[in-house]
């Protein structure tokens, strides 16, 4: 109790000034538990869905997805509602299960690798390899890289990719990097600005622009939607979703008062609607898959073989 008390003055004694702080903290302690007694199971479960490949953007927002992706390009497009307001909180709300989940998961973020515990029939992790410390990031063509790889070698699995782009930092605007990648100790970040802990901060803080932020924002979405092109051309069923999204100064139900990033536990659109776009292949026999594309072939695409 002794420390739990003394942590909470420190914390206060920290941030009493930022008003960023209040508000997130009034979230979490207030309106969270509020909006859990009546969303508590609210949200999609992924593997409950149709799917063979499912391609996770982190924190992109529906409408930021609306804005920046040709929607028309895929078979069908709907928003749906995440089981998360925030990564760990998807991730346990929808692989946290004794039983094993048959699928190949590749990550490039951090925060999954330390919430799952499902066994996996195989967990990979090419952000240990690819995390750039002087982006601050995980860029997107090492991840796919991977899930191609995987894809290789598992081709009857179900496989689900998740990226680490839109989510901050973003990796062409340097002159908005705030704070390191925060929810792992294992990475770091080089030459951040001080007096925020991440972007979204910075804006309410009046640091920086919500119009130039959010452009940064769809241009990280940009560079992954490219990056994953060579995944999308594939038999069987694939999915482009994300695991939440981010409040950028939207109102807040039950206090009066504005809400930034994605703080866990929260309800709201612009943190819980996110795209599911679906493009279906060709149907496959027997449950073997075959890829339309040789991996070889689409590595060289995004410059990995000779």
């Amino acid at each position: 109790m002794l420390g739990k008390l003394r942590y909470a003055v420190d914390e206060i004694a920290a941030n009493y000034d930022r008003q960023t702080w209040w508000q997130n903290r009034a979230a979490n302690r207030v309106v969270g538990p509020i909006q859990s007694r009546f969303h508590k199971n609210d949200g999609i479960r992924v593997l409950d869905r149709e799917w063979d490949t499912l391609l996770v953007l982190d924190a992109c927002r529906a409408d930021l997805f609306e804005e920046i992706a040709d929607t028309d390009t895929y078979d069908s497009y709907e928003r749906v509602y995440s089981a998360g307001s925030a990564t760990h909180e998807w991730t346990k709300a929808n692989f946290r299960s004794p039983a094993k989940t048959d699928c190949v998961y590749v990550t490039g973020n951090p925060v999954v690798s330390r919430q799952v515990e499902t066994a996996f029939h195989c967990f990979l992790e090419p952000w240990r390899e690819s995390f750039d410390s002087e982006i601050g990031t995980v860029p997107p063509e090492g991840v796919t890289e991977a899930a191609l790889e995987a894809r290789e070698q598992f081709p009857e699995k179900r496989l689900i990719v998740h990226y680490l782009q839109p989510h901050y930092p973003f990796i062409g605007a340097p002159n908005l990097r705030y704070a390191a990648f925060n929810g792992t100790e294992e990475v770091t970040t080089e030459d951040v600005k001080q007096g925020a802990t991440d972007i979204w901060e910075a804006v309410g803080l009046g640091y920086e622009d919500a119009d130039e932020v959010w452009e940064a924002y769809g241009n990280n979405l940009q560079r992954v939607l490219d990056t994953i092109e060579p995944l999308l051309n594939h038999d069987g069923r694939t999915v482009v979703t994300s695991d939440h999204g981010n409040n950028l100064g939207e109102r807040m139900p039950l206090l009066p008062m504005r809400l930034y990033g994605h703080p866990t536990g929260i309800h709201h659109p612009a943190l819980r609607e996110v795209p599911w776009a679906v493009i279906d292949g060709e149907s496959v026999g027997d449950g073997d898959r075959q890829m339309t594309v040789d991996v070889e072939e689409q590595l060289r695409s995004l410059g990995y073989a000779d």
